[in-house]
């Protein structure tokens, strides 16, 4: 069978699109990009045929390595973006020459801007959006882009930015943007698509404005993590979690609540703690939630954190308090970030893909960029469960079915 542009697409790391464009020698592309394509064509005897620039538009449908899927059913066709995630928190190779702002990958003329939270003053380093930002720098710079870090105030709409004269700082010399996290203001994005500039929403979407974005399943990941703790054999789970704000955390707690009603499982508003401080979400709230769940009257024997960093602060609390990890009450977390099978026990959580996440915005980006499929769609990745050690059987099935109010969910917020 003769060699497709798609094998040529892969073993290139570029979408099939930018491998039609290369062998038409049509469209815009940088010489460098151009040239190694045409090196692997020729090394794989590639002979072009009357179809091959049709064949570059792909399936319509979206399907990620971890099953993830458009939910528009229309694909961004960059079917070399299948690279396996490490897992990895620390975001190695970007932190060293993006941590101060101005980091430069790849040979090319053209500039993409990551941008994001000032919060979020260490990005590269984040256990999370570390190894997000590795998958994005690492799909850029094979594609010949110049990659900079640009942190911005997550209270204002930042239009500051976009003005011709913005200075270094600025977006307006950008190709296109990334958009990482939730804490970038919706605004951001609408005026960016209102001047021209393409945006790819990473790990955020904003409901009813037509962005394209990548997330993961936020809700049907922590319905199976709950339903993973009920085939276990518990009955009284509780939630603790970030602001209800974070359209992803909100996801995973009404994952929560779906699940509860599904399983007719008590819902005790008592067993949901919330932080509603995202400098408290994490460690802190985990291990604060945690002793508070422990002094209730009748405790559960479950809890799931929302991330595992919030997971790492409820196993604090639970070793301070003398309570077996998972022989009287079981854990389970989100993301597996890499500390996760690190913990004593090794920390059951759901894992997202987290460098592919950041690499399929980046070709979802760079198609934007290139014409590519240009209507907005939405990619979801799914998450998958890692079952470790912190989760087992209740030590007693006794009074697994919780007395007094069982009423819909309550939001119980921390003070």
């Amino acid at each position: 069978m003769d060699t497709t542009i798609r094998e040529i697409a892969r073993q290139a790391g570029v979408s099939p699109s930018t491998v039609s464009r290369a062998l038409s020698r049509k469209g815009r592309i940088s010489e460098r990009t151009r040239s190694r394509v045409l090196n692997v064509a020729r090394s794989l005897g590639y002979r072009p045929r009357a179809e091959a620039v049709d064949a570059a538009t792909g399936p319509r449908t979206w399907h990620g390595a971890s099953g993830g899927r458009s939910s528009s059913g229309n694909g961004s066709g960059n079917g070399g973006a299948s690279s396996s995630s490490s897992g990895s928190g620390s975001g190695s190779g970007a932190g060293a020459s993006m941590a101060a702002g101005a980091g430069v990958f790849g040979g090319g003329s053209a500039s993409i801007g990551i941008v994001f939270n000032r919060r979020l003053s260490s990005l590269v380093t984040d256990p999370f959006y570390g190894a997000v930002v590795a998958g994005i720098e690492e799909s850029l710079q094979n594609l010949g882009y110049r990659v900079f870090l640009r942190s911005i105030d997550g209270a204002g709409d930042n239009s500051d930015l976009f003005a011709d004269q913005a200075g270094e700082n600025g977006f307006s010399g950008f190709r296109g943007l990334l958009l990482v996290g939730c804490d970038v203001h919706p605004q951001v994005a609408r005026t960016a698509r209102e001047r021209g500039i393409p945006v790819v929403l990473v790990d955020n979407e904003l409901p009813g404005d037509p962005v394209d974005c990548v997330v993961s399943d936020n809700e049907a990941a922590t319905r199976s993590a709950i339903e993973h703790l009920y085939r276990s054999g518990h009955r009284r789970i509780a939630f603790i979690g970030g602001p209800q704000s974070h359209i992803s955390l909100a996801q995973r707690y009404a994952g929560y609540t779906k699940a509860l009603d599904e399983l007719r499982l008590p819902s005790h508003r008592k067993w949901v703690v919330f932080s509603e401080s995202v400098d408290r979400h994490g460690p802190q709230i985990g291990y604060e939630g945690t002793l508070r769940l422990m002094d209730l009257p009748q405790s559960p024997t479950a809890i799931f954190a929302d991330n595992d960093m919030t997971a790492l602060g409820v196993l604090k609390a639970l070793h301070e308090r003398g309570i077996r990890v998972p022989d009287e009450v079981s854990v389970i977390g989100f993301d597996d970030i890499q500390v996760a099978s690190h913990t004593h026990p090794p920390l059951t959580t759901m894992h997202i893909p987290k460098q592919q996440l950041g690499s399929i915005a980046a070709r979802r980006l760079v198609d934007i960029i290139n014409g590519v499929d240009p209507a907005p769609i939405k990619i979801v990745i799914r998450a998958t469960l890692m079952t470790r050690g912190t989760v087992a059987m209740p030590a007693s099935a006794a009074g697994d079915t919780a007395s007094g109010e069982t009423s819909e969910p309550t939001n119980e917020t921390e003070a």
